[in-house]
């Protein structure tokens, strides 16, 4: 009945394919939208597939001849097999019936959108997750028992396991993008299982024709209530009637509670992106130190069981909290202004640096058109003479030329020196300006630790009274304990070494997060000014280095255009002077 189902299904599709199992791909394509292959195609698949089942190929790896031998596409103009070192060029590679038995060597193929290994002994999927640009992988009619090794193929459309021995929907998180996947045939027994693949908003056909879970009365049911988005099943168009009323009908309750914990766990994916750009915004003003701050500092990894009993515990965070919450606002408020003063110094200085190149360059490109036009008319005057030597007036306006062509280098190369002169003197004035913003912001930021201090200090103080006011209470009245029903709380009160020493690790764990934190701000801010103008001076190294080299080619070029001219007349071009101002 596989061999069927399988035969059944290409032939929908126009392909020929033996009697046994093995000796069909199941292809991955849309039933509806594939349409049906020539009568010469299908004359040429049969007879291929008619000498499989002739050839015996020993297990093999996948080896370099093997790699050449598949490449599909492109196809080389000359209709020679493609080269290795030509396989980063590569689109499609198929490696079908060659009894490969591991995935192996596809380091090269950058490029790889269409991979088939149907029809092989592959147990084991591996060694594919540095092929990014694969839409298209087929390890149908193989051994594998278990889908994994995908996590880093994010382009992945079209996934066919027809006919392998997997039992496990899963392993496929790293394919958001899948559209088709055939699991047809293989050891899948749940209807739970179906439940993975909702996750997938983009799948839109799904074959687990030949499954065991295929046998359950619920089947088509389930999948309809659960995966609302498909268009086909089971090479079958799904009619959108019967899915509205599995929706409306099928597992109701369980289904709701699973569409809830979908919205919760949405809602808490878009938290954690909101959150993500709230800190990289805050990175801009280097403020994201103070994000989250309190709840760092009372976590739970830092509070101490033993001072949560205090009664005095409680009010004491609040109070803290309330000031830490004004502290930061105040904080954020001036740092933010003061950053964006700071980007708006940045953003006209880098201006001035781009105008003063502009202006810089066009100059030197007038002064080389100009020396090429002045060049072209003095050339095109000696090229009319008839004469094969100079005369010596000629020869008086070549050397008047080269003349002043080393006067076009002396003033291009002058221009050049006083640009970069004046630019790196720039960079250093901006540098003494921005160093007082910057000093100015650490300074503000050490203030704000220096009473987060201060903070914590009082905190700390009355965290050690109310302790010691609460354990000298329960010390004169051992009721409390009987009172308040609570073995903890007893236990810590009953332990004053225990408590103070509770007290005094919070407060050091404390001081310890605040110090950590202002050093983070404070190396964010001297590594953003370092950074900063680093880069704008090694931009000006390389700048200056291309300059030189465009300066220096085209006054060559001047030259040797003078000195052909001057040796023999007739081989100058009047067409001289296209291209831009310096030769290119």
């Amino acid at each position: 009945s596989s061999a069927r189902s399988a035969a059944q299904f290409s032939a929908q599709l126009g392909l020929a394919v033996s009697a046994r199992p093995i000796a069909m791909a199941a292809p991955m394509t849309d039933p509806v939208l594939a349409g049906a292959s020539s009568n010469t195609n299908v004359a040429k698949i049969a007879m291929q597939q008619q000498q499989k089942r002739t050839d015996v190929v020993e297990p093999q790896v996948i080896s370099e001849d093997l790699l050449i031998r598949g490449v599909e596409e492109p196809v080389r103009h000359d209709g020679e097999p493609w080269e290795a070192i030509d396989f980063p060029s590569v689109t499609s590679l198929r490696l079908s019936w060659k009894n490969i038995i591991e995935v192996s060597n596809l380091n090269n193929f950058d490029f790889l959108t269409t991979l088939r290994l149907d029809n092989n002994i592959i147990d084991k999927i591996a060694n594919l997750n540095h092929l990014k640009q694969l839409t298209w992988l087929d390890l149908s009619f193989n051994n594998i028992r278990e889908i994994e090794g995908l996590d880093q193929l994010h382009n992945l459309l079209d996934l066919s396991l027809y006919h392998n021995q997997i039992e496990e929907i899963k392993g496929l998180d790293g394919c958001p993008k899948l559209n088709i996947l055939s699991l047809g045939h293989n050891h899948i027994k749940d209807l739970k299982q179906i439940d993975y693949l909702r996750k997938f908003q983009s799948l839109r056909c799904v074959c687990l024709d030949g499954n065991k879970v295929c046998q359950n009365d619920s089947y088509n049911q389930h999948v309809l209530a659960y995966l609302p988005t498909l268009k086909y099943l089971d090479y079958m168009l799904i009619d959108r009637k019967a899915v509205l009323q599995a929706q409306e009908g099928y597992n109701l309750d369980e289904l709701t509670e699973v569409k809830e914990r979908e919205q919760v766990e949405a809602s808490k994916v878009k938290g954690q992106k909101d959150k993500l750009k709230i800190i990289e915004k805050l990175k801009g003003s280097f403020l994201d130190a103070t994000e989250d701050l309190f709840e760092e500092l009372f976590s739970k990894d830092t509070e101490p069981e033993a001072v949560t009993v205090l009664t005095c515990y409680a009010p004491l965070r609040e109070d803290f909290r309330d000031k830490l919450t004004e502290d930061i606002k105040a904080l954020r408020t001036w740092m933010e202004g003061k950053n964006e003063n700071r980007s708006k110094k940045v953003g006209g200085f880098e201006k001035s640096i781009s105008k003063a190149e502009g202006e810089s360059e066009s100059e030197a490109f007038q002064m080389v058109r100009d020396f090429r036009s002045h060049k072209k008319k003095i050339l095109s005057q000696i090229d009319r003479e008839d004469n094969a030597a100079l005369k010596p007036e000629m020869e008086a306006m070549i050397t008047q030329l080269v003349d002043q062509l080393g006067g076009l280098e002396n003033h291009l190369m002058a221009n050049e020196i006083q640009l970069q002169e004046s630019i790196f003197e720039a960079i250093s004035d901006f540098e003494a300006k921005i160093s007082e913003t910057i000093k100015q912001m650490s300074e503000k930021g050490g203030e704000f630790f220096r009473h987060l201090e201060d903070l914590e200090k009082v905190f700390y103080t009355g965290l050690l009274e109310g302790s010691n006011s609460e354990i000298e209470a329960f010390a004169q009245s051992q009721e409390i304990a009987t009172t308040d029903n609570d073995s903890n709380k007893a236990r810590f009160l009953g332990n004053k070494e225990e408590m103070i020493q509770a007290c005094q690790s919070f407060n050091e764990a404390h001081m310890t997060m605040i110090q950590t934190k202002q050093d983070y701000m404070e190396e964010q801010l001297k590594s953003w000014r370092n950074s900063f103008f680093e880069r704008h001076r090694e931009r000006q190294y390389h700048r200056n280095r291309q300059r030189v080299m465009d300066v220096k080619k085209v006054l060559d070029d001047c030259r040797a255009e003078i000195n052909a001219a001057s040796d023999v007349g007739d081989e100058y071009d009047e067409n001289d002077g296209g291209g831009d101002a310096y030769g290119h």
